[in-house]
Formats: C-alpha cells, structure tokens, sequence
C-alpha cells in the first residue's frame, strides 16, 4: 500500500512528460519507443526501490548500492574535473602532481578498504589524537548506518577519483587550443571559457566516462566487505556483496 502512491506520482509525472512531446511537434517512432521504454524503466526501479525500504522504513540493499553508484560517481566526476582543470594549466610541479593523484588507481581495493579501516580507527588509528582532540574518538561509526556508507562512498572516491582525473585530462589536454587562445584576446573570463568552449568540447568524453563509471560502480564489494562486512546488519551491504554473502 505504501508504494502505490510513490507509484502514481511518478507515473502522473512521465505520463505529463509524453503528453508535452506528443504536443511539442511531429513525434516519431524511435522518440516515442525510446521515452516508452524510459518510462517503464523508471516505473519497474522506483517500485524495486520501494520494495526493497523495510518495515521500519530503512533503505535496503539496492537503495544503499544507488547512494554508492549515484552521489559516489558525481563526487568523483567533481573532484577529478577539477584536478584535471587544475593540472591542465601551466603549473610548477604539473607532472608530479598528475603522478601523485594518479597513485591511488594503482593501489588494489582491497588495499584501500583495509588503508581506509586503518585510518578511520578512532581508537588506535594514525589519526586517533586528532578524532580525541575533535571530540570524535568515541564515536562507533560502524555501528552507524549512514556513518558506515560515507566512509565506503569515502574510500570508493578516493580509489576511482583518478580515473576520472587522467581521462578528462586527456580530453581537456586534446580540446582547440585556438578557440580557447582567441577568447582570450577577446577579453572572456575563464567561467565563460569553460562554459562556452571547454565543456561542450568535452561532454561526450564525459558522458562516456560517467556511463563507464556507473557500470563498475555497481561491482563494489572490496570496501563494504572489509570495512564494514555489510554492517550495522545489513546496513551498508551492496547487491554485490549481497550476492556474495547470500
């Protein structure tokens, strides 16, 4: 009973949604398949997510996966865009800086999950005077559940942020450099060349790279296992390690 009006929300929603594309112009076939299709997905996901929210109203194992997948991948998207627009200038260091921000990637998962338990140890950790000196060294963050996911989303974004980094840097490296340099002498600001030229020159490398992204994000298993083994409950568990454990 509880899904139902989520349900009908959403469909009142995509069904306003087609209506403005049937009444903006001519609708072809392969629109209207296409926005069929889109809505039933969005349908068929928005009851799985319902479905899988407990009794007492807690998210399940595929809400905790999207928290991952979603707000993960667009803080890595974030972070390494900026790296990239950072290394991407004439900077002293440029090509340390590319080698240090591109270490992490070298590093295995399961190294990092047992790095990022490490650290995040309140008690004996490298950084346990300075949780005690905040006031934080008693604080059990893996017996708290949305504590618990932000340190995975935590460790996932420090492993795969360089991915992100090196593969806009690429596409930012390979842009025109005539229209950025013509800009310039026209007097435009850097927010206006970047709006204007860098990201339209650059958005299919990013739609690429966040589909990519989106895909493996949906494999984590490594740091959920190692930092938290799903836990409180099942809490933090993804459907991967879901699979894994069941």
């Amino acid at each position: 009973c509880r899904i139902r009006p989520f349900l009908a929300v959403i469909a009142v929603l995509l069904i306003w949604w087609l209506v403005r594309y049937f009444q903006s112009g001519t609708p072809t076939v392969l629109g209207t398949s296409g926005r069929l299709i889109f809505s039933i997905g969005i349908l068929a996901l928005t009851w799985l997510v319902m479905l899988t929210i407990n009794q007492n109203g807690y998210p399940g194992t595929l809400v905790v996966t999207l928290f991952y997948v979603v707000f993960g991948v667009l803080i890595q998207f974030l972070i390494g865009l900026g790296l990239a627009l950072l290394c991407a200038q004439r900077i002293p260091g440029q090509n340390f800086f590319r080698l240090v921000f591109f270490f992490p990637l070298m590093v295995t998962p399961v190294g990092i999950a047992y790095t990022f338990r490490m650290l995040v140890d309140t008690t004996i950790g490298p950084f346990a005077p300075i949780w005690e000196f905040f006031g934080w060294g008693a604080i059990p963050w893996a017996t708290i559940p949305w504590a618990a996911r932000c340190v995975i989303m935590l460790g996932d974004t420090w492993q795969w942020t360089p991915f992100m980094f090196i593969v806009l840097l690429a596409g930012l490296e390979n842009q025109p450099r005539d229209q950025v340099e013509a800009a310039i002498v026209d007097g435009a600001s850097r927010w206006q060349i970047f709006r204007d030229i860098t990201w339209p020159a650059i958005v299919p490398v990013c739609v690429t790279l966040t589909l990519i992204r989106l895909i493996e994000a949906f494999k984590i298993v490594d740091l959920p296992n190692v930092l938290t083994n799903g836990g409180p409950g099942i809490a933090s568990e993804s459907l991967t390690l879901h699979s894994f454990m069941a």
